[in-house]
């Protein structure tokens, strides 16, 4: 009875490592993140979760293309393919985003992913998305994912290793000598890659939405705030003041504002600002002059840019008419004016009069880094939202404009670089140094 009890627990040990083995193997082990599941959206914004089965076919043009890691297919000619959610929703005729995700929604560059100290196999951060004026970041529940899956593939293998080592064991006790630890050697490996696996089966079980990290939501405030500032009528002059107007609110911002920078800030344009119910009184700002944080400088077409103050610029050439503002200028205080960080608006061009890109350059106030922009090109199409849109003022023939990283003899912009404006200007945004107006040397 002893050596038949024996053979049994062998027979069983054998199956219990063979079906481990297989288990592997499938990759049934590998439970988070091992197919690639969509959200598609139809006509009507219903929402389907849709697999990557269909679209590694369509991919791949073949019948028997296989998914073999999340977001990979396997032709079958060998050929391996990568293929995202806008695909595995193309493959079914339907739209990974809603009908307002994908008015709104363009990829975020310039965000930096995380570089890990330790690699982690198939762990792909993905773009930072820019939707609705939140950014959409999925760095964390990435991570996670792959560091489970990561740890799943060990315990296994360890988990396999050890059955073997107690299955060897047993056997060479022949039933004779001491199978005990033999036995709990195989039962405390089965055990913990049970317990391993538990902890995703035990949270899909209750609501498969655990199994799934949501994409951390931030409010990009600055991209909203530059948005809303050049949302009016951009160099329209819309509801002309007097200046006397503009006058005593600067006057009170100077006696009872404050400026936390050491140097004045100068016009970028050698002149007054515009005085007009924008940016003045217009978006609950009623004149308040701690509310005034965006200035229009009218100028002629291609006039140089001037450095308000001492500091570093960098520059963001635009793409997408998703932005109102333009071509871009960012200018960050350094020395007496450290503290101070303004957004310059609808630039023609990036260089100064010899031709020079100075990105990333620290300039002293007054030096030239960039020229004039905001003369959209015949026959562009803003956005209809865009306020100044409305008067049609993509109405310039000539050369248009392409790289504003170059000295370029142009006549208009396209309506990506020229932002939403009615005529040559720059648009002033600041961001902190303390009131603006306290600061100007108006």
């Amino acid at each position: 009875m002893t050596h038949k009890r024996a053979n049994l627990f062998s027979m069983r040990v054998v199956c219990l490592f063979l079906l481990a083995f297989m288990l592997t193997m499938t990759g049934l082990f590998a439970l988070p993140n091992q197919a690639l599941t969509c959200a598609c959206y139809d006509d009507e914004d219903t929402e389907s979760i849709v697999s990557a089965d269909a679209a590694c076919k369509t991919a791949c043009g073949d019948l028997v293309a296989t998914e073999i890691d999340p977001g990979m297919c396997e032709c079958e000619n060998g050929e391996v393919m990568e293929i995202g959610c806008s695909g595995v929703c193309a493959a079914e005729n339907l739209s990974d985003m809603t009908a307002a995700q994908a008015t709104e929604a363009y990829e975020k560059e310039g965000y930096i992913a995380p570089e890990l100290q330790i690699e982690i196999p198939g762990l792909v951060f993905t773009k930072v998305l820019s939707k609705g004026g939140h950014l959409e970041i999925s760095w964390l529940g990435e991570y996670i994912a792959a560091v489970y899956t990561y740890l799943i593939g060990i315990g296994t293998i360890i988990a396999i290793v050890f059955i073997m080592i107690g299955g060897l064991q047993y056997t060479i006790a022949g039933g004779h000598g001491d199978t005990g630890k033999a036995k709990a050697r195989i039962r405390n490996a089965v055990t913990g890659l049970v317990l391993l696996i538990s902890v995703y089966l035990i949270l899909w079980i209750v609501n498969p939405n655990l199994t799934f990290f949501e994409a951390v939501s931030m409010i990009e405030v600055a991209e909203r705030e530059l948005d809303a500032a050049t949302s009016g009528y951009e160099g329209a002059m819309f509801g002309a003041l007097p200046r006397a107007t503009c006058d005593e609110i600067v006057k009170k911002a100077k006696e009872k504002g404050t400026c936390d920078i050491k140097q004045t800030v100068t016009s970028p344009t050698g002149a007054q600002p515009g005085c007009s119910n924008h940016h003045w009184f217009d978006y609950g700002r009623a004149g308040d002059y701690s509310k005034i944080t965006n200035l229009d400088f009218g100028a002629g077409w291609g006039t140089s840019v001037l450095a308000p103050f001492d500091g570093v610029v960098t520059y963001e050439k635009q793409t997408k008419a998703s932005n109102k503002c333009g071509n871009r200028i960012y200018l960050t205080g350094s020395g007496d004016a450290a503290g101070a960080e303004i957004t310059i608006c609808h630039a023609k061009d990036f260089v100064n009069d010899t031709g020079a890109v100075l990105s990333g350059s620290t300039v002293t106030q007054g030096a030239v880094i960039g020229h004039i922009g905001g003369k959209c090109c015949d026959g562009e199409s803003p956005p209809s939202a865009w306020a100044s849109a409305k008067n049609g003022w993509c109405n310039v023939s000539g050369t248009p404009c392409s790289d504003p990283y170059s000295l370029e003899s142009c006549d208009c912009q396209p309506v990506e670089q020229a932002g939403n404006t009615s005529g040559p200007h720059v648009h002033m945004t600041w961001k902190s140094g303390g009131h603006l107006l306290a600061c100007l040397d108006y």
